[in-house]
């Protein structure tokens, strides 16, 4: 009788280890989870903070009436300062007369836009690329190159 009740004695107390050793491993691979998971918040905060400071500025053409105009927009979280808009001498869509009065300007908020003529003609290319250049919080001399098409 006493080889049986310490058979089960010892069935229990093999169930019991093993049983903890199985919670164990559970909670350690909770642990690593947990872990990877504020790895990842801290990385997406991290990127949000970086996105909160950049401006987006950018440039499309669009059909305006009769004419073509071309809309240089923010799209980004912050507000952009000293907005430039190069024109080399291969522009021919936008002129720097076209441009002279509107840019560089001084800020550009969130959101706002600035319109400006386009001059499309039978002879004139169908894209063209326009560079952008500003400064914001990020940064100075940020650049986007735009293709805008007719």
């Amino acid at each position: 009788m006493s080889d049986l009740i310490s058979a089960v004695a010892l069935f229990v107390s093999i169930l019991a280890i093993w049983q903890t050793h199985r919670q164990a491993s559970n909670s350690e691979r909770l642990t690593e989870q947990e872990i990877e998971l504020v790895r990842q918040q801290l990385a997406s905060n991290r990127r949000s903070a970086i996105e909160e400071r950049q401006a987006g500025v950018s440039a499309r053409m669009f059909k305006d009436g009769k004419g073509w105009k071309v809309r240089v927009f923010n799209a980004g979280l912050s507000e952009a300062k000293n907005v430039r808009l190069v024109l080399d001498d291969q522009n021919q869509l936008v002129t720097e007369n076209a441009v002279r009065g509107k840019f560089p300007m001084a800020r550009m908020e969130r959101g706002q836009s600035v319109d400006f003529l386009s001059f499309v003609h039978m002879a004139s290319p169908d894209k063209e690329t326009l560079t952008i250049q500003w400064d914001d919080a990020s940064g100075k001399d940020r650049e986007n190159q735009v293709e805008i098409t007719t």
